[in-house]
């Protein structure tokens, strides 16, 4: 009788008009034991809840359903038991409403084991009369059992390949496979997209075909060598589409080897990074050139000027910086307007670029202010002739629209050979500069002995600042930054301020100077303690909500690993939390030369400190590194925000660098916001935090209390 029933469901399986095996079994199965009820349920993994997956009821296939295993004989075969009755299973479970709502009186029910012998399924039959044939129906459950699993577990992965080929389609990023003779065997959706190419004209094909040609074979070379010895190699890389249009992508190349360890494939993944680079490029220029001139700008020709130091040293050599400033600028500017004065700029930058060689370097470093940096020069009378002819260049007449005026040049002058510090020669040459002006304008005067009435001021100030420093005579006063989304303070900017016997000094002078004399460390461990006290006092105050940022010079930074903990220790001393606590970092400690300093970062992250990267575009530009480096903020400048309502590009390069940061997880604060307009642009343009004088200047301690208690967003 077994047997027959056995070939009728097989029979059934072989002819069954539908591909669902689930429901095939459960109406064979059905059929073949009389049963009016037989389903396939799959358990969850506390094994307290069945779902079925098929359930066949009086011969049709009906919707499946869900239900609770406790105190039902599902709960014992889910436990991977057999369990039968042949009649009164609801007096063996009377708590089981499901079983007298569908009035059963037999029941049998078989566990689906995996290949570890654990119970993740069960196959039920419900009879509403008593069993006939008990033992031929537990027989036939248990014979099926198995081939029921193999086919739950077959539909399973064939579900989880389809998932996972699906993935792989619609990836925005491009995907070729080839086999191991790198040959092209499947491309996804992305693939055509990106590159022009169906997979039909790139199939069999090595991918060599898409490269540009900008690439040398030794790149190539070094290439295929790290995915033999690593398995693996990613990277920037120019290839062409089939327009011919050649374009950067971001590219990483893996292995995937047989049970023998040889390489069965290659799977390459890519996507255009055009965009990136574009905005890179664009914020590149925007940190390195003036917009206005197209002429380096100060950071660029402080860094050529430190190159030149570098080759003085190797090689011996001399080279001069001339500092020139255009004569009564101001008053041309306040006669005939601004825009004038932004041609005149120009026309002054190409005059300057006519006379310097290629290996030379020509600048705007401030508002009126060039510098041109001469190098490999054998003698001063080098120098003369082009400052002669550069003055005499300026002698003529400058041509702007309709109008014609004389524009003259002081030029300070200094040439350096030895090791010396950049800053030093930079001032040289602006002390020199003034000077010249003092004496007459259109003129040029070299750096003397006569002139270091500024750097004795530098060293008198040093020692009254080691003198204020020791004795805790510097303020720290605190400005807020608030939250465009939550409209509140979230945190504040610590600011240290001197006033040196009743002289206000500039921050930007003594920090220098703190920098220059070893000074920075003792000022910023006094900076971060005075500001953690004042932070533990609004806690108290119940503002357990604000964060201090705290500004860190990049040779704060310690050079030796052992000391990395010291900042973090300040913090626990002060009972505050490391996330109580941003420090922010200006673009130069990004440098790749500063080897501790990712490691710093990252031990200030894991221990819950953020990280803001201040004064962003000025400094060290570099996205690879902004990347790299676990930064949680970017601060765009004053200097891009002052003009953004006004001037386009810098409201296209606050866009950009606004974008550029949501797409890197970074959140944005925008410093220097003095107007509801300048708010506004902000605003609409997705920026998270505002800093600046619109909503407050740096308040003293007393005042943060009562700033935070009164604040009001709509107030502004």
């Amino acid at each position: 009788m077994v047997e027959e029933k056995v070939k009728s469901i097989i029979d059934s399986l072989s002819h069954a008009a539908t591909d669902n095996f689930a429901d095939v079994i459960c109406l064979s199965l059905a059929k073949a034991t009389h049963a009016d009820y037989v389903f396939i349920a799959e358990l969850d993994e506390q094994l307290t809840r069945a779902t079925s997956i098929s359930l066949a009821a009086h011969g049709e296939i009906q919707e499946n359903i869900s239900y609770l295993l406790a105190n039902s004989p599902c709960e014992h075969v889910g436990q991977g038991s057999v369990c039968s009755y042949s009649e009164n299973c609801q007096q063996a479970f009377p708590e089981d409403q499901l079983l007298f709502d569908m009035n059963i009186s037999g029941y049998v029910g078989v566990p689906l084991r995996n290949e570890a012998g654990q119970t993740t399924g069960i196959l039920v039959a419900l009879f509403e009369q008593a069993i006939f044939a008990e033992q031929d129906v537990r027989a036939l459950f248990l014979l099926f059992s198995g081939m029921i699993k193999k086919e739950m577990e077959k539909q399973a992965l064939i579900s989880e390949l389809n998932i996972r080929n699906e993935i792989i389609e619609e990836s925005q990023e491009a995907i070729i496979v080839c086999d191991k003779n790198v040959e092209i065997i499947s491309v996804n959706k992305a693939f055509t997209k990106i590159s022009g190419y169906t997979f039909k004209e790139v199939k069999g094909k090595n991918p060599k075909f898409l490269g540009s040609g900008l690439t040398d074979k030794h790149f190539y070379g070094d290439m295929w060598q790290a995915i033999h010895e690593t398995g693996s190699w990613s990277g920037e890389i120019w290839n062409k589409k089939k327009t011919g249009e050649i374009f950067p992508e971001w590219l990483s190349i893996s292995t995937i080897c047989d049970e023998n360890n040889e390489v069965s494939y290659y799977v390459a993944f890519f996507f255009d990074i055009s965009k990136r680079k574009a905005s890179e490029s664009k914020i590149y220029k925007q940190a390195n050139f003036d917009l206005l001139t197209g002429l380096a700008n100060r950071f660029l020709f402080t860094e050529q000027v430190a190159l030149a130091v570098n080759n003085a040293i190797s090689g011996h050599k001399k080279s001069a910086i001339l500092h020139m400033d255009l004569d009564l600028f101001k008053e041309i500017n306040d006669v005939y307007g601004h825009d004038f004065g932004d041609q005149l700029l120009i026309q002054a930058a190409e005059r300057l670029q006519s006379y310097i060689k290629s290996t030379d370097c020509v600048a705007r470093i401030s508002g009126d202010g060039f510098a041109i940096l001469l190098n490999d020069i054998s003698n001063e009378y080098i120098v003369n002739a082009i400052v002669k002819r550069i003055l005499a260049a300026f002698s003529g007449a400058f041509i702007i629209g309709d109008i014609s005026i004389q524009c003259t040049l002081s030029i300070g002058i200094t040439v350096f050979q030895e090791h010396e510090q950049v800053s030093d020669i930079m001032k040289r040459a602006e002390t020199a500069m003034y000077h010249a002006k003092d004496s007459g304008r259109n003129s040029y005067c070299y750096f003397s002995q006569k002139m270091q009435d500024t750097a004795l001021r530098k060293l008198h100030l040093k020692n009254q600042l080691s003198h204020a420093i020791e004795n805790r005579q510097l303020n720290v006063v605190y400005q807020p930054i608030i939250s465009i989304k939550d409209k509140r303070v979230n945190k504040f900017e610590a600011l240290v301020r001197w006033n040196n016997q009743g002289e206000w000094v500039s921050p930007e002078e003594f920090i220098q100077i703190a920098e220059e004399f070893s000074l920075i460390k003792e000022l910023g461990q006094l900076v971060l303690s005075q500001a953690c006290l004042v932070l533990k006092q609004l806690k108290q105050q119940g503002f357990n909500d604000v964060v201090f940022n705290i500004n860190r010079s990049v040779f704060e930074i310690p050079l030796n690993q052992s000391e990395n903990k010291q900042w973090l220790n300040t913090i626990e001393h002060f009972g505050l939390q490391p996330s109580d606590i941003c420090f922010e970092l200006t673009e130069s400690a990004l440098a790749p030369d500063k080897r501790n300093n990712e490691i710093l970062f990252n031990l200030l992250r894991e221990s819950g400190c953020t990280i803001a990267l201040d004064d962003f575009g000025t400094g060290y530009s570099s996205l690879a590194y902004v990347r790299r480096i676990p930064i949680d903020y970017i601060k765009i400048d004053r200097s891009f925000i002052t003009d953004m309502s006004t001037n386009e590009d810098d409201n296209i390069l606050v866009s950009t660098i606004i974008a550029m940061s949501k797409a890197l997880g970074k959140k944005v604060v925008a410093e220097g916001v003095e107007t509801k307009e300048q708010l506004d642009l902000l605003s609409a343009l997705s920026c998270d935090y505002i800093q600046g004088y619109l909503f407050s200047k740096p308040l003293p301690a007393e005042q943060l209390a009562n700033y935070l208690s009164q604040f009001n967003f709509d107030d502004y």
